[in-house]
């Protein structure tokens, strides 16, 4: 599984942002009985709350923290490769 970086928007405006450890994403699976539809966007929320709990960023139980965001946003920090573009051959780039 990929690592997760999240960017948290608090409602004062700053933003942060911090990476899902594989610890905190194994605990909110057991903390909801793994992840369904039904607990899909609690789990996220938790998952980021958690990740930032673990690390001493985040001090709010996970009720007062979620009163305090607007958003939580998974970064998609992979390079997007255009399929219908031909990679380069090694040929043509050294050339």
């Amino acid at each position: 599984m990929a690592v997760m970086k999240i960017r948290v928007v608090y409602s004062d405006g700053r933003t942060e942002e911090i990476i899902a450890s594989p610890k905190a994403q194994v605990m909110t699976e057991q903390h909801y009985g793994g992840i369904s539809p039904q607990n899909k966007l609690e789990a996220h929320y938790y998952l980021t709350w958690l990740s930032m709990h673990r690390a001493g960023r985040e001090a709010a139980d996970f009720n007062a923290w979620l009163e305090s965001i607007d958003d939580a946003e998974v970064i998609d920090e992979e390079e997007k490769v255009d399929p219908t573009r031909p990679a380069l051959s090694p040929e043509a780039s050294s050339g």
